[in-house]
């Protein structure tokens, strides 16, 4: 996150209380090294360099050297691109808030998802393929944690976790949308509705699930080579909206028999489809998409995901936006 700390924060005198509080001087170094190993973002200005060289040398003299050195590059970064007004996307610390700040911004950021595993790789993935530095290091340091929220219990899960926070409630969601059909609202996004309620951020996926975002390149090594060849063919002989939303794990075969989606299905996949897809993609590609993916990410580019559909990429990185927006 990018985090202004006010002068103030490293005032000293006869007149100022904390200065030499253990509590208030442990917060303070903790969240001093959040932008040392640049965990968040300082956005700064000569003003505060000047107060952090006056104040480190007497109460935080081991760390004064890198943070000082800190607080200079950052202070030459604002004056490079403009040192930003204080607003939503900058979270402003006083000394009277710095406690709870540290507390917030030096925990784990929590990504809530239906299912910990598989979507944790399917974000850490993604954020590789497209080159998302930010969300990348996060996973890769454990500065964020992806819960398992299920599905029923997606939303109090979330609400448990919010309480966490104090000040700044660091939690996004990620839930697969269930659409039956494009554009069609499902309970997913009722869930999301009370998520932002709660202060989460929140992306509801434009396709089914996130299995619906995996490239043709992983699904070409999805079981024996002559099978995945087949399956592949006929996968690219639905639409765009049925390649869409069809049930990639597994295909016609676990079918929901309400009326509304007995109703979307015969929209979607009508009676006209050529009987090859039906057959041959009827049992899905089974449950290990995620992982594959997540297994394959290295031999993946940007086009793959582009090949999928013209607004896959744009959505994936408003996605990696939504998450990084919280670490």
């Amino acid at each position: 996150m990018r985090v202004e700390l006010t002068p103030e924060v490293f005032a000293d005198g006869e007149d100022t209380t904390g200065s030499d509080d253990p509590t208030y001087l442990t917060h303070l170094h903790s969240l001093l090294y959040c932008f040392v190993d640049e965990r968040h973002e300082w956005v700064t200005n000569e003003l505060v360099v000047v107060a952090v060289e006056a104040f480190l040398p007497k109460h935080l003299p081991k760390l004064s050297d890198a943070i000082a050195s800190t607080a200079r590059k950052a202070a030459t970064a604002q004056m490079w691109t403009g040192t930003s007004q204080v607003g939503p996307e900058v979270v402003r610390v006083t000394r009277a808030d710095l406690v709870e700040h540290a507390a917030d911004l030096c925990q784990r950021a929590v990504v809530v998802v239906e299912n910990q595993g598989s979507d944790g790789r399917f974000l850490a993935a993604v954020a590789h393929v497209l080159g998302d530095e930010r969300v990348r290091r996060a996973i890769e340091n454990d500065w964020v944690e992806f819960a398992n929220g299920g599905g029923s219990t997606l939303v109090s899960v979330a609400e448990q976790i919010v309480r966490r926070f104090r000040r700044v409630v660091r939690v996004a969601a990620v839930l697969d949308s269930d659409r039956f059909l494009p554009r069609q609202r499902t309970s997913s996004d009722d869930k999301a509705d009370r998520l932002r309620h709660l202060g989460v951020a929140v992306h509801v996926l434009a396709r089914r699930e996130a299995e619906n975002y995996v490239p043709y390149r992983v699904l070409a090594t999805i079981g024996r080579s002559g099978e995945a060849s087949r399956k592949l063919t006929l996968l690219k002989q639905l639409t765009p909206e049925q390649r869409a939303h069809y049930d990639m794990k597994h295909g016609f075969r676990k079918v929901d028999r309400s009326p509304e989606a007995r109703d979307a299905f015969e929209k979607l996949f009508p009676a006209f489809v050529p009987p090859a897809p039906r057959t041959g993609l009827h049992d899905g590609f089974g449950n290990r998409l995620l992982d594959e993916l997540h297994a394959r990410r290295e031999r993946l580019t940007e086009h793959d995901f582009a090949q999928l559909g013209p607004d896959v990429v744009a959505e994936l990185r408003a996605l990696l936006a939504t998450v990084a927006g919280r670490i």
